[in-house]
């Protein structure tokens, strides 16, 4: 399933797709998440991506990050193999039983079309006279969780939070997160854990700021059942967001 976000205006299509994904990853926090950019694209394989499944409720979700509108504009090499890739790909994509979000800035209209004849859903963000307020990059709050550094994971948890961003997605960003870590510290290879090199590398390289298996994993359900706990006892989640930060050491 394709669904795509583009426009002039990409801070507004970005924030839409992370509010999307949070919102998918809060609902299902067992699916894998995967973000891929020209930097990261020759990690991955668009036949496992599109064909495999999850390891444990058999989803992935997939965003596909400015491929495409790096293509022909005078831009390096890679960006333009990058959107020749996605464009040559879009059949499996779309036939994917699992969501793709295609994030993209200003696109050519050959490309649009190529899109519009097998995507979902298509969104366009247009440009606004007035600058637009710059979206909150949500993916920032995992390396800072990673990295355990609470007055970061704190700053930047309060900066998405007047920004708009959702209790919801904060939390299903954050324990995908944990997820990923609690795997990579399971496994002694990406394939074992059910990741692909980079994020499995990432996650690895972040395990050296928790104390043992054990903490991560006491951290990992206490985080899972923050929501649970808001619910029965009254309070906001993002108040339990925030002691639960608070109190990471």
């Amino acid at each position: 399933m394709l669904y795509v976000y583009y426009g002039e205006d990409i801070d507004a299509a970005r924030k839409k797709v992370q509010a999307t994904v949070g919102s998918l990853l809060a609902k299902n926090p067992d699916a894998l998440y995967f973000r891929i950019t020209s930097d990261v694209l020759a990690e991955y394989n668009f036949d496992e991506l599109t064909g495999s499944q999850g390891l444990f409720k058999n989803e992935y979700v997939v965003v596909l990050d400015t491929l495409l509108s790096t293509k022909g504009e005078g831009l390096p090499a890679r960006g333009a193999q990058a959107g020749e890739e996605v464009l040559i790909n879009l059949e499996k994509i779309a036939a994917a039983p699992h969501p793709f979000f295609l994030l993209d800035g200003k696109l050519l209209a050959p490309v649009r079309k190529k899109l519009e004849k097998h995507a979902e859903k298509i969104h366009e963000f247009e440009s606004k006279n007035a600058p637009a307020k710059l979206s909150f990059n949500t993916f920032s709050l995992t390396d800072a969780l990673g990295e355990k550094n609470v007055k970061k994971l704190w700053t930047l948890f309060r900066e998405a939070k007047s920004h708009g961003v959702s209790d919801e997605e904060i939390h299903g960003i954050l324990f995908w997160m944990f997820k990923s870590l609690s795997l990579a510290a399971q496994s002694q290879s990406a394939e074992d854990a059910g990741m692909k090199p980079y994020p499995f590398s990432k996650a690895k390289g972040f395990l050296k700021n928790f104390s043992s298996r054990e903490t991560l994993g006491k951290y990992l359900r206490e985080f899972a059942l923050l929501p649970q706990y808001a619910r029965r006892n009254g309070t906001l989640l993002e108040i339990e967001l925030e002691r639960f930060i608070l109190s990471l050491r």
